[in-house]
């Protein structure tokens, strides 16, 4: 099982190199919004001069990450193997994703396992609502943990001194009228999915949207994932949430933990 960002331990300065850094600030700054960007704009978004940003689309071109079409670069799918190394070192990746097939397909609802990643959850399996084609998510999407059931319940399983820094580090941005945006109010929140072993969270992320998430364990008991549904559906509260899929989760969550490694 992955270890917790939030948590691994910061380099020895020295031993830092800050030119992989700055490389990997390069490949970054190309998302959805961006799928493409010209050496200004390159520059510009990873915080760097334009020579320093020329040398790096120049190696990432000559490496086949980065191509560049009249004045613009965009990536690869060479990039695509920075990714899937990270999936394919977690033995229980595989059984994860075909866990959240079935059980999306059974109960008819987005079915997410993900790992958190400083500030955010990064989903490692996902199988789409049928019902849901607007819920747009995909393995590789990021959301503030926050303001999701995943997110609340990975943050429950950080130590005391890693949540308090995650608090630290972290700007609260509101999404939503309903989203928690308050440390305390939010601590009081991971406490509780603590407490029960569960999270729900009600419009947080987006209006409408509800999801119900549970940890999932590798095999000395230490939370290195979760697992959650999505509901777009006025007719499905919280307690209905916590009814019909606290359950199935439970269950997928064993058996992840289960095809972990010893």
């Amino acid at each position: 099982m992955p270890v917790n960002k939030a948590s691994a331990p910061k380099p020895v300065r020295s031993e830092f190199v800050q030119s992989l850094e700055k490389g990997l600030m390069v490949i970054r700054c190309f998302d959805e919004g961006h799928p493409t960007r010209t050496l200004t704009e390159t520059a510009a978004a990873a915080g760097l001069t334009r020579a320093a940003a020329r040398r790096f689309l120049l190696t990432l071109q000559a490496l086949g990450y980065v191509e560049s079409v009249s004045r613009n670069f965009r990536l690869l799918p060479k990039t695509l193997e920075l990714g899937y190394a990270y999936l394919a070192s977690q033995p229980w990746w595989r059984h994860a994703q075909r866990i959240a097939e079935r059980l999306g397909a059974e109960q008819g609802q987005a079915c997410a396992v993900g790992v958190l990643d400083r500030d955010a959850v990064a989903y490692v399996a996902y199988a789409p609502a049928v019902n849901l084609p607007s819920l747009v998510r995909t393995v590789g999407t990021r959301l503030p943990a926050h303001a999701t059931a995943i997110g609340r319940v990975l943050l429950a399983g950080l130590s005391e001194e890693a949540f308090a820094e995650y608090l630290r580090q972290t700007k609260l941005v509101p999404l939503t009228p309903l989203t928690c945006i308050d440390p305390r109010k939010l601590a009081i929140a991971v406490q509780r999915a603590q407490r029960d072993g569960h999270s729900v969270v009600n419009q947080e992320l987006e209006m409408g949207l509800r999801s119900i998430g549970v940890p999932v364990f590798d095999r000395s008991g230490r939370t290195a994932a979760a697992i959650s549904f999505s509901v777009r559906d006025p007719y499905f509260s919280a307690e209905k949430l916590v009814k019909k899929l606290l359950s199935p989760l439970r269950k997928a969550s064993a058996e992840i933990t289960a095809s972990s490694p010893t």
